[in-house]
């Protein structure tokens, strides 16, 4: 019976050391375990502080600021008319018996206009009517006629514009038909006619109030082109005008 005992006990020892470091392997592993675990808490811990973070700068941020941005589509659809004053040129060229004659005169300009304006997507259309007065008479000697003079008086366009805004900004292209009074005095006659040509354009606008625009604008207007006879000598006029405004507009 003792040898028994002994023999178990002496067994029994070495299982048990074998229990013991297994145990202690299991709680490394788990300690290990813990340990991997412990950098993706960290990281997902700095990902829910980041991101309360960023919801507080967000809600900063979006306060509204000291000046309200004015409401899409009330700003440049609908109806306007305004007032403009600027600097407008009329160039002339006279021709008769081979020799041409370049007659200039720069003037202030003043006129009305009034529109329509639609929003398209991001494309605001538009379609617009004006008249203005472009000036006075220049005065040359040509070659074979002596003496000529030679001016546009005034000027009426229909004209149909697209622009892209940018904000309270509105640069824009436009194009239509006009109708130009346009004179020659040569030869002892005066001739005076209405001419339709093109009439190119472009400029920018800035809608300063819910109601109120300012704008710069830049017009070339084709006047005439024609022939005629001035007390037996015929003579080719050609005629065209360029004129930079500012204008101010209301808009209903």
């Amino acid at each position: 019976m003792r040898r028994y005992c002994y023999h178990y006990a002496f067994h029994r020892k070495p299982v048990y050391e074998a229990e013991k470091g297994s145990m202690r392997a299991t709680k490394a592993k788990r300690a290990s375990g813990l340990w991997l675990l412990e950098p993706f808490a960290l990281a997902v811990l700095l990902i829910l502080l980041a991101n309360g973070a960023r919801a507080a700068d967000l809600d900063i941020w979006q306060q509204p600021s000291a000046i309200p941005e004015m409401p899409r589509g009330s700003v440049w659809s609908g109806f306007y008319m305004g007032a403009e004053a600027g600097l407008s040129q009329t160039a002339t060229d006279a021709k008769s018996s081979g020799r041409t004659k370049e007659l200039s005169r720069t003037d202030a300009a003043f006129g009305l206009f009034a529109g329509h304006n639609w929003e398209v997507g991001r494309v605001v259309l538009g379609v617009e009517a004006g008249a203005a007065y472009l000036g006075g008479k220049a005065k040359a000697t040509h070659p074979t006629l002596g003496e000529i003079k030679a001016g546009s008086k005034w000027t009426a366009t229909l004209k149909g514009r697209v622009g892209l805004p940018v904000r309270n900004f509105l640069p824009y292209l436009s194009a239509g038909v006009a109708a130009s009074e346009h004179s020659l005095t040569a030869n002892g006659k005066t001739r005076s006619s209405v001419g339709i040509g093109p009439v190119l354009g472009a400029g920018v606008e800035a809608a300063f109030a819910e109601k109120w625009r300012l704008r710069l604008d830049y017009s070339l207007t084709g006047i005439v082109n024609s022939k005629d006879n001035y007390n037996g000598t015929n003579v080719k006029r050609t005629a065209a005008n360029h004129r930079l405004m500012i204008g101010a507009a209301y808009a209903f």
